[in-house]
């Protein structure tokens, strides 16, 4: 018969925020696709060549989104584990997807997260991290892509220059500082506005 494990229980129907922490403060690990949680601390792999034994297991219930942690075997040693690098929790990375459909910068977002979660800004991850996960988060979900410049581009390349034929059609936009028309991303703080238009209306008077 296979061996018994004797599990230690950890976190029991903890909220997903509670269930991170009690993570984050456990000695390096990684999650497995079924949840199995297998130590990855450089002080355990230093210590022997032999793997640790300890393990840990992460239930969540699909009904109430409650967490549950348990551990098993012992580390190979107790030192601790280098500084992690902060990472974004399940309920930040949930509050940056709402901020960034507000089309809010990675800076504001992050200011934003210190305020929400009483965090002060030193405690939380790098802007770089939250840079990365709204970048892609925009470019998976918001569809904020590649598209968005090819559309500037186009709107760019058909301004009025007083050189088009009559029945020529052209592009005009409010103008910035450099001369070229503002293309905005559709947001109400950058609103989409482009016109178009042919010479021939404005020579007859309809514009």
């Amino acid at each position: 018969m296979p061996k018994r494990i004797v599990w230690t229980e950890l976190a029991l129907a903890s909220e997903a925020g509670e269930g991170e922490s009690i993570l984050e403060h456990l000695k390096a690990l990684d999650i497995s696709e079924s949840n199995t949680l297998v130590c990855t601390s450089e002080t355990c792999r230093e210590a022997s060549d032999v793997p640790s034994s300890w393990r840990g297991k992460l239930l969540t219930c699909l009904t109430t989104s409650r967490v549950y942690i348990y551990e098993s075997g012992a580390h190979t040693t107790m030192l601790a584990s280098p500084k992690r690098k902060k990472k974004l929790t399940s309920a930040q990375k949930t509050y940056c997807k709402e901020m960034a459909a507000h089309h809010l910068r990675p800076q504001r977002i992050r200011c934003a997260l210190a305020r929400k979660f009483d965090t002060p800004l030193e405690n939380l991850p790098p802007l770089q991290v939250v840079q990365n996960f709204v970048n892609h988060c925009t470019r998976s979900s918001l569809q904020n892509h590649d598209r968005v410049d090819e559309i500037r581009d186009c709107v760019h390349e058909r301004v009025f220059t007083g050189a088009e034929a009559l029945d020529q059609s052209f592009m005009f936009a409010w103008g910035n500082s450099d001369g070229k028309s503002v293309v905005g991303n559709g947001s109400d703080e950058r609103p989409f506005v482009v016109g178009i238009s042919v010479t021939g209306l404005h020579a007859s008077g309809y514009m």
